[in-house]
């Protein structure tokens, strides 16, 4: 292996374990234009595309966020998984698509990878950041209830640390409030009209849970 690029990424990686998240986000900008990074940790179950890959990436297009294109990275590169689509989406001419483009990209990026995790994020990098957290419904980012998840055999069911997460970036207040019951799960609606306040939600779950 060539010496590593993302030495910055292996901090990240570190303070985000320390601080319990699998998702991070961050802008980066390449051939004058600005994109929202979404940087995610494989969970134990997932297939990793190599042996040596560490986060997903996502980059998402500064003035369109309908655009993104995925990727993945190692310590030493970023890798896409076609050319073609690479090309197409940085704007870059197929003809100077040569061997060294990802090399040359991977270099760039890894001036902008932060080296701890931030919880403040601008209000447009929350909510990308918020929906991508789960793997269900992207769409489904308003916040309309906290409850109980059951048990099972006796046992109390836990939630996930990507609801945690998705929770923690889109309403934090409510978080902090009931992160220590590892029982109760914070549900999230497509829908804007479902969403309830924190002052709702919190009256919700006092009388459900009759405290």
């Amino acid at each position: 292996m060539s010496e590593v690029r993302f030495e910055n990424l292996r901090k990240l990686l570190k303070s985000m374990e320390e601080n319990e998240w699998i998702i991070d986000s961050f802008l980066f900008k390449y051939k004058g234009e600005n994109y929202v990074v979404i940087l995610k940790v494989y969970s134990e179950k997932e297939r990793k595309p190599s042996d040596y890959a560490k986060v997903k990436l996502e980059f998402i297009r500064g003035n369109n966020v309908k655009e993104s294109i995925h990727a993945y990275a190692d310590f030493w590169e970023v890798y896409f998984y076609s050319r073609a689509e690479f090309a197409k989406f940085f704007n870059i001419n197929r003809s100077d698509a040569n061997r060294d483009l990802f090399i040359d990209f991977s270099t760039i990026f890894a001036k902008f990878i932060p080296v701890k995790k931030i919880e403040e994020k601008s209000d447009l990098i929350r909510i990308l950041q918020g929906s991508r957290c789960e793997g269900n419904n992207p769409n489904a980012i308003f916040c309309y209830a906290v409850k109980r998840n059951g048990s099972t055999n006796g046992h109390k069911n836990t939630r996930t640390i990507e609801n945690s997460n998705k929770a923690r970036t889109l309403r934090s207040f409510l978080y902090y409030k009931y992160r220590e019951d590892q029982n109760l799960s914070f549900y999230f609606s497509p829908n804007p009209s479902d969403e309830k306040s924190d002052e709702e939600i919190i009256c919700q779950v006092a009388k459900r849970l009759g405290k």
